[in-house]
Formats: C-alpha cells, sequence, structure tokens
C-alpha cells in the first residue's frame, strides 16, 4: 500500500512504456543507496512521505552531491497530498522523524524561495545556520546566521566556502536577467505564498515496514 502511494504522488517524472503507470526504478535506486522513506498515515490514509539519506545525498537545483557522516542524517523530497496541505503536517512528520532516527546530527535545506517549507522546519525545532544559495559567478555559497559552528560544520558537510554576501534570494531564478527577486525579495515572484487552514487536525499514525511507513499520533 505505502510502496504504490509514494510513487504515484512522490515518483512522478519517470514514467514507464504503458503511460500513466509511475516507474519504480527510482524508488528501489533510493533504497538501494541507503535512502529511508517515511510514510505518515491518518484514518489508514498515506497522507504525507518524506526521504533520510544515510549516505550520500545531492541536490539538484544546485547540482550539488555531498556524503553524509554515519553520525548525521540529510531529511529531503518531503511531500503532502494537496488536500492536506496546510495542516501541520509536514512539521509533525520531521519531529518523528528525528525520534526514530539515530542520529547526533540532522540536517535539511530549502530553497529561498520555498516559504512554506522553512516555515515547516522551524516549526518542527530546526534551527537556520545559515543560507546556502548561487553567488555571482553561479558558484555555491553559504551565509552562516547566528550560529556560525553549525554553519562551519554545515559549509564542510555540503563542500561549499562560508561567505558575507552576494547570494541569490532565489534558486529558481539565478540564470534569469529580470527577477522580482533580485530586486525585491520580500516579493518574489517564484515564492510560494504559505495557506492556512483553520481546522482541526485528526490524528496521524506511524508504522514501520522496509519503507518506514508510519502512525502520527
Amino acid at each position: 500500500m505505502m510502496h504504490n502511494w509514494h510513487q504515484s504522488i512522490g515518483l512522478r517524472s519517470k514514467k514507464s512504456n504503458n503511460g500513466d503507470k509511475p516507474d519504480t526504478f527510482e524508488v528501489e535506486q533510493r533504497r538501494q543507496a541507503g535512502h529511508l522513506s517515511y510514510v505518515g498515515y491518518i484514518d489508514h490514509t498515506a497522507v504525507t512521505y518524506g526521504w533520510v539519506a544515510t549516505r550520500e545525498a545531492s541536490i539538484g537545483e544546485l547540482n550539488l552531491v555531498f556524503s553524509i557522516p554515519a553520525d548525521s542524517r540529510y531529511l529531503w523530497d518531503f511531500a503532502t497530498l494537496p488536500e492536506w496541505q496546510g495542516r501541520g503536517l509536514y512539521p509533525r512528520l520531521l519531529q518523528a522523524i528525528v525520534q526514530m532516527e539515530r542520529a547526533e546530527r540532522f540536517w535539511i535545506i530549502h530553497a529561498p524561495e520555498n516559504r512554506p517549507s522553512g516555515a515547516g522546519m522551524q516549526k518542527a525545532g530546526f534551527q537556520t545556520v545559515g543560507q546556502l544559495s548561487f553567488q555571482r559567478d553561479n558558484s555555491l555559497g553559504l551565509i552562516p546566521f547566528d550560529l556560525p559552528e553549525r554553519a562551519r560544520i554545515g559549509a564542510v558537510l555540503l563542500g561549499v566556502p562560508l561567505i558575507e554576501d552576494g547570494l541569490s534570494p532565489c534558486w529558481r531564478c539565478v540564470d534569469q536577467v529580470v527577477c522580482t527577486c533580485q530586486r525585491d525579495p520580500e516579493s518574489c515572484s517564484c515564492a510560494v505564498e504559505i495557506r492556512s487552514y483553520p481546522t482541526t487536525i485528526p490524528d496521524m499514525g506511524y508504522d514501520t515496514t522496509p519503507f518506514h511507513p508510519l502512525l502520527l499520533g
């Protein structure tokens, strides 16, 4: 059940020859590479998922590949079904993963323009150590915030330099000549607004299989 659900909403980039049926190749590749998936259920329905890298990770938008130390985990590729977005499931899933994984450090990164993701990370208790983005020459850099030592460790992990300023406020438009990001980051045309739903969140549960489905409750 979890396996089929994850393919259908999480890996739409690859299709098999028979049209709408997603390919399982990428899922199997991730598993063989040491990635673990966690899925949150509400009333036996899978509503949210995320992956945990234990050996090596990559950020496709930045063309960045880096190794994960044995005492660390890198959290990536999270998604929630559209009808369940904005209800706080993402931070709850993050918290559950941190509780279940045996690691000293957890790293998670979001594009500067992905405001909902950043807000969810903060709600889950993650502390922002710096901003990762492109410099003017299209190389990568990390600007440290209030935790310079952790930012230094993060820069070493990613293999990028610590810098003082000059980063693009958006990953999507770094190669564009004109973008609102460059003039007014707060009204970036690439940004996604955070939606709020004044509704009661049902209990969420977890399960544990080779794909690590979870019941949030």
